[in-house]
């Protein structure tokens, strides 16, 4: 099948709403690169179902139709006709002068896809009618087609096998009205590229978002001329387009004989496709009418988006009204009369093949390695089931990891459990951080202590040697007074002559003596100011040091502090 999802990796963000709203298992694959997770697609599981385009609001999903060929096509005069879906009426522009230009632009036929929808529902109550079959599971959806042929082989026998409304035109269109040029679809829908492909009968599917951004993107002024499709007017098939179009219409000519059950919307219809399964054959409907869009094709995957619900089935309700003013149950029977003698129903009859897509499979060996690398170790965590990782539950998720399409990193609670180990480390590092502070503190502390009892020695000694300087003064007084005194008694004893001689002698030994204390006091005072000096220069080196470690021991208070505050509110 043609790739249809486009996927923008370089600006995917991980957030796993892709993953969440995807209803095939291994569709989204999950991985990381440079610590940073991303989403890609699998296209050989994908169904088209567009989930993933209209959940993701980062742009990185889109999806490719045939619009741009289909035009350059019809430029270069490519003979082609096409039919427009019921949707064309509520697409957010006017369908009709759209219709109108694509026929000036060359377009041979412009069909109505509502023409199929009474074909499809004609053929469904004459298929009924004739083969009683058990449940019929309708399929105008390509989405629930597609999942059926890839993914659930046991519902194959279930499918309608009567063709969409849209190839039931198509059908139409080159078997009983000879249109012999190639076909495009103005189609709500994504994935009918793929119904298109391999049924073979339409060209090109352009999908109303598509053309009509082009028509906006190249200011496109639209004709304003009336236009009229190239065949008859339809009757209800023009509410096929609605969630329970086709029991509508079948209900209006079989009334309540048949039940009808009805599911849509991707977060139902795949599941209540797979109960439909395991049901096997019990309490099964006549018919399931099946839809992948929540308000079916009006909203569908290729539409524009800019109308709500309400603007929607106002505008389908108007069709209703006038379609029931126009005919009633006596004109249904006419009009199925008319396709009795007009069409074979075998020509809308569809041959399905199964697609054989591998089927994941996971042993209890391989889940316990997933669930380990989850750190799921208990009851409890296996049983977080918070989804952020977009798997319903932590079992879903093991389950992809196990089966290498979504990676353990991807998991909040396992991240979580990382954060609160390294929360753990750092808080038992702050902790170790924090003893040695006030180990630096107390060790700064004492520095302090010894750095004042320095201080204060060296005071002590400053003060010594300041009071030996004062009475080395004394002495050198003391020792000139000496001087004075020998001196005039060697005087006095020079003047007794010969008497005086041994006085001499004395006064001479004492003057002696007190030269020398002179001298010696005289050194002192040398050694004195040297040390006095030098005490100066180490008051001034432990006043520094002191400065220094009192700025250290109050900046060290304040880390103290701080990370003191910071740890209180990182444990708590």
């Amino acid at each position: 099948m043609k790739k249809l999802i486009s996927n923008d990796e370089a600006i995917c963000v991980g957030c796993n709403r892709c993953v969440r709203v995807c209803p095939i298992e291994g569709a989204s694959v999950i991985y990381e690169t440079d610590g940073q997770i991303k989403v890609r697609v699998d296209e050989s599981r994908c169904i088209a179902c567009g989930a993933c385009i209209q959940s993701c609001r980062h742009n990185a999903r889109d999806y490719e139709d045939d619009t741009v060929a289909f035009l350059n096509d019809l430029r270069n005069g490519q003979p082609i006709s096409m039919f427009a879906a019921p949707a064309y009426r509520t697409g957010g522009m006017d369908g009709d002068r759209v219709l109108a230009w694509l026929r000036q632009m060359g377009v041979k036929k412009i069909y109505d896809v509502s023409l199929g929808a009474d074909i499809c529902t004609w053929a469904h109550i004459r298929f009924i009618q004739k083969n009683n079959p058990e449940a019929v599971i309708t399929q105008p959806c390509p989405a629930i087609v597609n999942y059926i042929l890839m993914h659930e082989h046991d519902l194959i026998k279930y499918l309608s096998p009567i063709h969409s409304p849209m190839l039931c035109t198509a059908i139409f269109m080159k078997k009983y009205r000879q249109v012999n040029e190639r076909i495009a679809a103005l189609s709500p829908c994504i994935a009918k590229a793929h119904e298109f492909e391999e049924t073979g009968y339409v060209n090109y599917n352009v999908t109303l978002k598509k053309l009509y951004e082009y028509i906006r993107d190249n200011h496109i002024q639209l004709p304003s001329e009336p236009f009229e499709f190239d065949h008859e007017e339809a009757a209800l098939g023009r509410l096929y387009s609605m969630p329970g179009g086709l029991k509508e219409n079948v209900e209006l000519y079989l009334g309540k004989q048949l039940r009808i059950d009805q599911a849509e919307g991707t977060d139902i219809v795949y599941d209540a496709l797979k109960s439909f399964a395991r049901q096997q054959g019990r309490d099964l409907p006549s018919i399931f009418d099946v839809l992948n869009c929540l308000e079916g094709c009006n909203i569908g995957t290729g539409c524009l988006h800019e109308r709500n619900r309400f603007e929607v089935n106002a505008v389908m309700d108007q069709n209703r009204k006038n379609v029931m003013n126009e005919c009633d149950r006596p004109e249904y029977e006419h009009l199925y009369e008319k396709f009795d003698q007009t069409l074979r129903l075998d020509d809308f009859i569809r041959r399905y093949a199964p697609r054989h897509i591998q089927k994941y499979t996971v042993n209890g060996e391989q889940m316990e390695r997933a669930f380990a690398a989850l750190d799921k170790t208990t009851e409890e965590k296996r049983k977080f089931d918070c989804g952020a990782c977009g798997s319903d539950s932590c079992y879903d998720m093991a389950r992809k990891i196990a089966l290498g399409i979504d990676v353990p990193s991807n998991c909040i609670q396992e991240e979580k459990m990382v954060i609160q180990a390294d929360h753990e480390k750092i808080l038992s590092l702050s902790k170790s951080n924090l003893e040695n502070i006030n180990k630096i503190l107390e060790d700064i502390s004492e520095i302090k202590g010894l750095s004042d009892e320095i201080v204060s020695l060296v005071k002590n000694v400053d003060g010594a040697i300041r009071a030996y300087s004062a009475m080395s003064n004394e002495i050198a007084s003391i020792a000139f007074n000496i001087n004075i005194l020998a001196l005039n008694a060697s005087v006095e004893a020079a003047r007794a002559g010969e008497h005086g001689k041994t006085f001499s002698v004395v006064a001479q030994e004492v003057r002696s003596l007190a030269d020398k204390s002179r001298n010696t006091v005289s050194k002192a005072d040398e050694i004195s100011e040297k040390a006095v000096r030098s005490v100066d220069v180490i008051n001034g080196k432990i006043e520094n040091i002191s400065k220094v470690v009192l700025q250290a021991h109050s900046e060290i208070t304040d880390i103290y502090n701080s990370t003191q505050g910071a740890l209180r509110d990182f444990d708590s």
